[in-house]
C-alpha cells in the first residue's frame, strides 16, 4: 500500500501523450487562500490515463483542514470525485496498477464475458439486486457498493456523467459504472 505523502512528492506526473502535471493548487474552502501541493498530504497516481488525487489540505492562513478528491484528465481538466476522501484515499493507496499489456488482456477477458456494455435500466428489476451498503452519494442518491445481475456480481467503479460504460461494464441509473466482480 502506498503511503500518504505530500502531493509535491508525487509530482510531476506524465500522461501517455507526453504532457505532464508539475504542480497542483486549490483554494482553501474556508478562507480562499491558494494552497499548493506542499500543503496537501495524501496520494496522487495515474489510473486509466487520469491522475487521481485524494488528499487532506492544511491551510497555513486559517489553520483549517479539508479534503481534496479529484481527477485530472490529459487535457488538464480537473473533475471533482463524488466518492468521499475516507473511501477514495485508501482505494488509491491499495490498488495494484497493472502494466498496459496485462490490462489489455484482462479487459479482453471481461469483453468475452459481456460482448456489449449493459445498461441496468434495460435489465428487468427481477434480475437486478442492489447492495444495501453504499460507497457514497451522487445527486442525492446512494451509490450501491455492488449490484448482481442474473447472479453475476459487479462492483462500483466510477461515476460517468456522459452516461457511457466501456466494454464489459455495467451502467446503472444512467451514470454509475460497475465492473465485473471477482466471482465472474
Amino acid at each position: 500500500m502506498l503511503p500518504n505523502r505530500r502531493l509535491s512528492e508525487y509530482l510531476p506526473v506524465r500522461f501517455a501523450n507526453g504532457d505532464q502535471v508539475r504542480q497542483f493548487s486549490k483554494p482553501c474552502v474556508h478562507c480562499g487562500q491558494m494552497l499548493n501541493a506542499q500543503h496537501m498530504v495524501g496520494v496522487a497516481r495515474l489510473v486509466k490515463g487520469m491522475i487521481a488525487i485524494a488528499a487532506k489540505a492544511n491551510c497555513p492562513a486559517c489553520g483549517k483542514q479539508f479534503s481534496v478528491t479529484c481527477l485530472i484528465d490529459e487535457d488538464k481538466r480537473v473533475q471533482r470525485v463524488v466518492v468521499p476522501y475516507w473511501l477514495f484515499n485508501p482505494y488509491l493507496r491499495a490498488i495494484q496498477l497493472q502494466d498496459d499489456e496485462q490490462f489489455a488482456s484482462s479487459s479482453a477477458a471481461v469483453s468475452d464475458m459481456l460482448p456489449e456494455p449493459e445498461a441496468a435500466s434495460e435489465i428487468p428489476p427481477s434480475q437486478l439486486e442492489r447492495a444495501e451498503d453504499a460507497v457514497g452519494r451522487y445527486q442525492g442518491k446512494p451509490i450501491p457498493a455492488w449490484v448482481r445481475v442474473n447472479g453475476r456480481l459487479f462492483t462500483f467503479d466510477r461515476v460517468a456523467q456522459n452516461a457511457q460504460a466501456g466494454q464489459g461494464e455495467l451502467l446503472l441509473d444512467g451514470c454509475l459504472v460497475y465492473r465485473p466482480g471477482a466471482d465472474n
